[in-house]
């Protein structure tokens, strides 16, 4: 972090204050272009000489911006709090009425949500994918050093996963599940081979630490499709522990390689 004397004051410029907050540059960029609602500091002092400095149309100069890093440290306690609050789901700490062996259809649990029915089919296409890969590597694979081998059925060029009631491929969508954590598709296995052992890169999946909505308790064939079903347990546990108020699923993170010797 560059820090600057300035007038007595030990300064930073806005990268140094995204060090300090934590966050991004473009954040920060945000926090200073909303002061009257964010309450985001002054800067102490702008150069207006060397480089980076540009004439504004009024004939003044402004260049890079340096903030008291006491200022920032008295404005972080407030703004983590309440970006915080502001990231937490509509449904956070709501008091749910469901049974724990209660099992709900799709409607029942985008009620408990506050969300629409057609939200709630986004949540489900969304993480069908990271399902179907969870599927194939803890039911339908055997993981063999950097390798995953698929118990995966031949059909006219396919692969085909047959799990319970569903069939899929293992196609663009997994693949792309798995490159997340380091796999490239192999069809003379068929699978994945991983840069690291197969069990240690699937990690945070197979230890179910990866999905957005939690997968169904209770899958059947229906008229349509699959039925699926969630145990009332399974909901409250994902009500209560989602992140972030938006209805898109958050982006799946990949599994950390573990430390080089």
């Amino acid at each position: 972090m560059l820090t600057k004397l300035i007038r007595g004051h030990e300064c930073t410029d806005r990268p140094g204050v995204a060090e300090l907050l934590g966050r991004s540059i473009q954040t920060v960029f945000n926090l200073a272009a909303d002061r009257a609602a964010t309450g985001f500091p002054e800067p102490w002092h702008t150069d207006t000489t060397g480089r980076g400095v540009r004439t504004r149309p009024d004939g003044s100069k402004t260049g890079r911006e340096w903030y008291r890093i006491t200022d920032i440290t008295a404005f972080k306690p407030g703004y983590l709090a309440r970006a915080a609050a502001a990231g937490q789901a509509r449904s956070h700490d709501m008091q749910l009425d469901v049974e724990p062996d209660a099992l709900l259809d799709p409607a029942a649990f985008a009620k408990l949500l506050r969300i629409t029915r057609g939200t709630f089919s986004r949540y489900v296409d969304n993480s069908k994918p990271t399902w179907h890969a969870y599927a194939v590597a803890a039911r339908h694979a055997t993981l063999d050093g950097h390798h995953l081998i698929a118990r995966a059925i031949a059909d006219h060029g396919r692969w085909l996963i047959v799990d319970g009631p569903e069939e899929f491929e293992l196609g663009p969508d997994i693949h792309t599940v798995f490159a997340r954590y380091s796999g490239t598709w192999q069809p003379s296995l068929p699978g994945y081979t991983f840069t690291m052992p197969a069990r240690d890169a699937l990690t945070t999946l197979l230890a179910g630490d990866d999905f957005y909505l939690p997968p169904p308790d209770d899958r059947q064939t229906g008229k349509g499709g699959i039925r699926r079903r969630w145990l009332g347990a399974s909901a409250a546990t994902f009500i209560q522990h989602r992140r972030g108020s938006t209805s898109q699923p958050r982006q799946l993170r990949p599994a950390a390689p573990p430390p080089q010797p």
